[in-house]
């Protein structure tokens, strides 16, 4: 069942019950669908997520909150920070969309910017804005902690989603980070919120989540569980194949970066030495709401130089950036790093990845210690990592310019043929020549910027089959049915990305399209076939390339990608394979062609706008 969004207005202190249209909830569902159709009412070219005007939406799903297994998932969406020509839909999971939803909300409207740092505390029948000036500067963990301390019992808990000082400073890829262990870290969703003052959103709640059949829902539910339990990659406790446990294997195959994606067997060797690291951390699983799984951590590092400190967080891909793409050695080292980048509010994909590109350069001497402000930005040397990255957020001496992004910062030092970039913004952490090619395909080709948790095709590579799509895992070196597993993955990722569960929860899971269609239905009364579920995400991906090319996007962007990455792969487990610029134009062009895009002008065609219900939307403000 259904219910309101509150809507925020920050300038005028104002706060209203927004009731969506039911047809308008059944067409979009939630989350992710939900968000990009409101966003794409309310744009206008050169909108930028730093303008007041720009709103942003806090969205939940239908079944977040329910006991449908790993149902935490919530999405902030709004105009990308580092794309002005792309969407923001950045995940998080946690307790707090379950927490919201429980409180009688499904989802949050922000507009405008407050007169002073501002929160936004949601109780039992209670919200109101509050003063966040105590708040303004503390780092995400210490304001998670101060909230609740403040706000929370013993009998209700609050869950925080928060941003750091990077998201204050609206410094280039910034975060929002929930319940110090979660983080929407995608698009720049710290920048959005900074832009308007608002440091914080805390929520406690005692109710339930209403939904038309419980009885339903509980025997999906059991199923649903039972199929998770049943899968070979996910147990039913502490998740040993993600999180900080998977990275040894992925090393071992090729997807651990070394050096800035240019020493291969260096991730290669980083992650044996993890392997050998880790039955001696003290970890402790952290799971969402209703989650088993729990790949988040508290780890305690036990080992290295840094052994002592204490980190909240998932680890895994995060450490890559902090790590080995620096030159580090020491996994130990590489997870406090990470942990810092969390408590800062910064994404892994961004801020470390401008420090990598000045380490290569500072290598190759191209730049020196005139340059770098007297930082010895040498392969692996963490003091100098630690220092920039608070320079960074404090936006003093070379982290003023590192504060400004990739491009910036590349052209003011002249070394942009060493930026590793996906439309000169971050991109998903591991080495992605590595991987199936459907995965670049798809972060380089399609609608919410270079993000996986957006625009997914991941599961048609090797590492995901997808049953219930036909899909057995690509051959890398296969360019034949890359186009058509990309595009049917993609619709599935997206539909899911509306329903408000983790995508841990459906990856790979036989039958699981009969489970999440018969869950909304129980949730909402709504029916969906497993093919009207497809066609769903379907229209997602065309509303995203119609929002973009609203917004200046053109076909010509999709080959705004760092030289290096299209180049096949010297070293390594992964030797041999990578997209080349010829092999990635035919690919983009059999994937146009698979969603009826021109090839000129990347504009859907009228026939599929048609079969979508798209033809008669309208784009943008009136």
């Amino acid at each position: 069942m259904y219910q309101p969004l509150l809507s925020v207005d920050l300038t005028r202190g104002r706060l209203e019950s927004l009731d969506i249209p039911v047809a308008v909830r059944r067409r979009w569902i939630g989350g992710t669908g939900l968000g990009i159709y409101l966003l794409s009412q309310e744009i206008w070219p050169g909108i930028r997520a730093s303008d007041p005007r720009c709103p942003a939406f806090l969205l939940t799903g239908p079944l977040t909150g329910t006991p449908i297994p790993q149902s935490s998932d919530w999405v902030i969406v709004t105009v990308n920070a580092d794309l002005p020509t792309h969407i923001c839909a950045s995940h998080c999971h946690g307790y707090l969309g379950a927490r919201l939803r429980q409180a009688g909300w499904d989802g949050i409207v922000l507009r405008g910017c407050a007169a002073s740092p501002t929160y936004l505390w949601i109780g039992d029948g209670n919200v109101e804005l509050r003063s966040a000036s105590s708040l303004w500067g503390l780092d995400t963990c210490e304001t998670d902690v101060r909230l609740q301390r403040e706000l929370g019992t013993a009998d209700r808990p609050v869950s925080v989603a928060c941003i750091g000082p990077a998201g204050e400073q609206l410094v280039y890829g910034a975060s929002v980070r929930a319940e110090s262990s979660y983080g929407a870290s995608q698009g720049g969703a710290g920048v959005a919120w900074g832009a308007k003052r608002l440091k914080a959103i805390a929520v406690a709640a005692s109710g339930q989540v209403p939904v038309a059949d419980p009885a339903g829902l509980a025997i999906v539910a059991e199923q649903w569980l039972g199929a998770l339990r049943a899968h070979p990659s996910k147990p039913p406790s502490a998740m040993q194949a993600d999180g900080l446990h998977v990275m040894p294997g992925l090393a071992e195959r090729g997807f651990v970066p070394g050096k800035h994606f240019t020493d291969p067997e260096f991730g290669v060797r980083w992650g044996r030495r993890l392997a050998e690291d880790l039955p001696r951390w003290r970890i402790e699983a952290v799971g969402s709401w209703n989650c088993e799984m729990a790949c988040h951590h508290r780890t305690e590092c036990t080992t290295g130089p840094l052994a002592g400190a204490v980190v909240s967080g998932y680890g895994g891909e995060v450490m890559e950036e902090l790590g080995p793409n620096m030159g580090i050695e020491d996994p130990g080292v590489a997870l406090v790093l990470s942990g810092e980048v969390d408590r800062l509010g910064m994404g892994a994909g961004w801020v470390p990845r401008v420090i990598a590109m000045l380490m290569e350069a500072y290598s190759e001497g191209e730049i020196g210690l005139a340059e770098t402000g007297g930082l010895d930005l040498r392969w692996g040397n963490y003091e100098a990592v630690l220092q920039l990255l608070h320079l960074t957020v404090q936006r003093q001496g070379l982290g003023a310019l590192v504060a400004k992004g990739l491009r910036e910062t590349a052209r003011a030092l002249g070394i942009e043929h060493r930026a590793m970039h996906m439309k000169w913004t971050g991109f998903n952490d591991h080495e992605e020549r590595a991987g199936p090619r459907t995965r670049c395909e798809g972060q380089v080709g399609s609608g919410a910027g270079p993000t996986w948790q957006s625009i997914s095709s991941l599961a048609a590579g090797t590492s995901g089959a997808e049953p219930d799509l036909g899909l057995k895992g690509l051959d890398p070196h296969d360019l034949e049915a890359v186009a058509d597993a990309t595009y049917r993955s993609q619709s599935k990722k997206l539909w899911e990305d509306c329903l408000g569960v983790c995508y841990f929860a459906t990856r790979g899971i036989p039958g699981i399209l009969a489970m999440e269609t018969e869950a909304l239905r129980c949730a909402t009364g709504q029916q969906v076939t497993a093919h009207e579920a497809l066609l769903h995400g379907e229209r997602i991906t065309n509303l995203q390339r119609l929002v973009l090319l609203h917004l200046g996007y053109t076909p010509q962007d999709d080959f705004d990608i760092a030289p290096r990455l299209l180049e096949k792969l010297r070293s390594g487990p992964a030797a041999g394979i990578g997209l080349t610029l010829d092999e990635f134009t035919a690919i983009r062009s059999q994937y146009y062609a698979c969603l009826g895009w021109s090839a000129a002008t990347g504009a859907p065609g009228r026939a599929i706008l048609e079969r979508l219900g798209l033809d008669d939307l309208r784009i943008g403000r009136a």
